[in-house]
This record gives structure tokens, sequence and C-alpha cells, in this order.
């Protein structure tokens, strides 16, 4: 997967046997961060912290927790997993120094980016703009706006409903990597697009 994609919903999938017997299975993050969760009974509490874990509880007890494999998930429970809404998604586009003009690289994930988005036909979209810390706040704020309005005119040209994006310019104020003042960043110029 692309490792400007990243996952930011919870992976907990619940899945129920019968009204008193529940087996809750930790699913992966999509960019392959670690996550983890709690299952709290009144025998105690098991924490699940790799994917694919799992238990099982009973009567307000948990049972003891096992691993399974991807294929064992997929096929057992694959009424369950074709069902499952898609996860939220975030895009990172970088731009190159004082323009609103894209890398190379970034227009050839926003061409991917814009496929991606045909699977969110109701999606909600946060565009971000950003800039490193060079020059005057007031010319950085401006420029980074002007870099998210661009991604913004680039969605709407995809046929996204302008409706469902909303805009916004960061400036230097918040940045990815961290930089002396006027210190040139690239990684920094960047606009966001997060999608749910």
């Amino acid at each position: 997967m692309n490792k400007h994609l990243a996952g930011i919903m919870l992976p907990l999938l619940i899945l129920a046997g019968c009204a008193s017997k529940e087996r809750f299975v930790l699913l992966p993050q999509p960019d392959g961060t670690p996550s983890s969760i709690v299952i709290r009974t009144k025998s105690g509490e098991s924490t699940l912290s790799t994917p694919y874990a799992s238990v099982e509880t009973q009567g307000g007890n948990a049972g003891k927790q096992t691993t399974l494999s991807e294929a064992e998930v997929n096929q057992r429970y694959a009424p369950v997993m074709t069902s499952l809404p898609l996860r939220p998604r975030k895009y990172l586009l970088y731009f190159t120094l004082g323009k609103d003009l894209l890398t190379p690289a970034s227009k050839d994930l926003m061409a991917q980016a814009i496929k991606d988005f045909k699977q969110f036909p109701a999606g909600e979209f946060l565009v971000t703009g950003h800039a490193d810390d060079l020059g005057a706040k007031r010319l950085n704020d401006e420029l980074a706006l002007r870099r998210a309005q661009q991604i913004q005119r680039e969605l709407v040209r995809a046929k996204v409903d302008a409706v469902s994006i909303e805009v916004l310019g960061r400036g230097s104020d918040d940045p990815l990597v961290p930089a002396k003042k006027g210190q040139p960043e690239p990684r920094n110029r960047y606009v966001e697009i997060k999608i749910r």
C-alpha cells in the first residue's frame, strides 16, 4: 500500500456467533501502524495488540487469546469483511518551493487518489494546505491556502461534489518535519487530503 495512505479508524471488528458469545478480532491498520483494543469483561481485561489477535467472550468472561491468520479471518468472516465500510484515507501531496505546483511524484499520487475517490461517492474531503517556514507568515498562510484551493479545483474537475470539500490553509503553523525558522524543508510544502 502507498506510504502516503493512512487509516484513522479504530481497527476493531466484533463478530458475534450468538447473543451470549462474541468474538473480537483486531484488524491491521491499512498503513501497518500498530494499534490495540482492550476488551473488558467481569473477569478482567484482555488486550489485543497484534493484527488478527482474537478473543472470545461468553457470559461475561473472556477466553484464551489466539491469533488467526489473515486468510482464516477472510474465509471465516467473508460476509462481514465484504460489508465493512471503507476506511478513511489520507493523502499527502507535495509542492515545489514557493508555488502551488505539485511535484512530479505528487502529480502521479493525485491521479491515483482521484481513482480511489470514486470508491467514496458520498465522501467528505478535508483539504489542508501547508508551507515551510521560509518568508513572511502572511505569505506562507496565503500560499498554503492557494495550494489547498488548487487541490480543491482538481477534485471538482474529477467530479467530486464541491459541497463535500472543506478547504483550510495552515501556513507554516503545523509542519510535518521540525525545521529552523528560515530553513527550507520540502516535506513541509504539502497538502493533506483526508477522506471519510
